[in-house]
């Protein structure tokens, strides 16, 4: 009986050995992956650092830009502003103009033409007389 146990319990062992002999060999199999992935994760984590790098950069930049578009903003302000001055008195000068017409010439007609090499229109009268600019 003795020896039917011990040849059991033999049996179980050398099972147990081919068992573990397995599974050292996906123990192995599994530290090679693992040690694969940390090349992996390190590379990751270089290229991640890199980008964090790239974005503060951006940042920086972006808000540079931020800055000079707030600069460039108050400039078409005051340049708006200071366009709506020049249409105001470019409306006097027509008042002034027209104003001028009638009292000198009467109620006439008034023919007014393009002239865009000087950026402004000329003038003709009814009577014929043209003012240029």
């Amino acid at each position: 009986m003795k020896a039917t146990i011990n040849f059991a319990l033999e049996m179980k062992w050398a099972e147990r050995a081919k068992l573990r002999a397995e599974g050292d060999k996906l123990w192995a199999e599994g530290a090679k992956l693992r040690a694969e992935g940390d090349k992996l994760r390190a590379e990751g984590a270089k290229l991640r650092a890199e980008g964090d790098k790239l974005r503060a950069e951006g940042a920086k930049l972006r808000a540079e830009g931020d800055k000079l578009r707030a600069e460039g903003a108050k400039l078409w302000a005051e340049g708006a502003k200071l366009r709506a001055e020049g249409a105001k008195l470019r409306a006097e000068g027509a008042k002034l103009w027209a104003e001028a017409i009638l009292e000198i010439k009467g109620n006439i007609k008034i023919e007014w033409t393009w002239i865009s090499e000087k950026n402004d229109y000329k003038c003709k009268l009814e009577t014929g007389e043209e003012f240029n600019p």
